[in-house]
């Protein structure tokens, strides 16, 4: 038959306040573990730009050629359009993606730097509007919206403190469940009840210990 575990939430809650010094240290010990860790990684702040495409024909002709935007072919054709020499094939390939819209296709750039983000995505959305062209045998696929600004895609710094007040948070939850289980488990007497086990043995009497203050 197994025991049942009777928890005294009060009596938890009195442990945690209790040994609240121990909670705020391992909450510091894991923020600066956190610290440590998310101090020495080197990525940048990136910024993305998007330039849009749209089909004044057939948009669903235009979404089908959408992966001609990553191919190799687009990337080389932009380095050569743009003649950046910080930005060749395999870097704007990478900086590349897509997004389909209802009735627009958006190109995106993403780099460390803006300019860059900027320039790349104007540079393949000219370049994958004349390839579908070139495909399709007609004016099909036209510039809706050019890439002017670029957002900040990725903040290093709040990434950074996300990062660290989860772990933290992490820490300090764990330790409050350490108490809490240390508690539960103790085999300290705090009522008439723990001392016959919930009544599972017969007690005569109690001899209480008092510390001499």
């Amino acid at each position: 038959m197994n025991k049942e575990i009777n928890i005294d939430l009060k009596r938890c809650l009195k442990a945690i306040l209790h040994n609240w010094w121990l909670i705020v240290i391992i909450g510091i010990i894991f923020f600066s573990l956190a610290y440590l860790l998310t101090e020495n990684n080197s990525r940048q702040d990136e910024y993305t730009a998007e330039t849009t495409i749209y089909s004044a024909s057939d948009y669903s002709v235009l979404t089908l050629y959408s992966d001609i935007i990553t191919s190799s072919k687009v990337s080389e054709q932009a380095a050569n359009l743009l003649n950046i020499p910080d930005l060749n094939a395999d870097n704007i390939k990478k900086m590349i993606s897509f997004k389909t819209y209802s009735l627009v296709l958006g190109i995106h750039a993403t780099s460390t730097n803006e300019n860059h983000a900027i320039q790349v995505a104007n540079a393949v959305a000219i370049v994958f509007i004349e390839e579908v062209n070139r495909i399709a045998s007609n004016n099909l696929a036209h510039m809706l919206d050019e890439a002017t600004t670029a957002e900040l895609s990725y903040n290093k710094r709040v990434e950074q403190l996300k990062f660290r007040i989860i772990v933290t948070f992490i820490g300090v939850i764990l330790m409050c469940i350490w108490i809490v289980l240390k508690e539960v488990f103790s085999r300290k007497v705090y009522s008439l009840s723990d001392t016959s086990l919930d009544g599972e043995i017969n007690v005569i009497g109690v001899v209480p210990s008092f510390k001499k203050k």
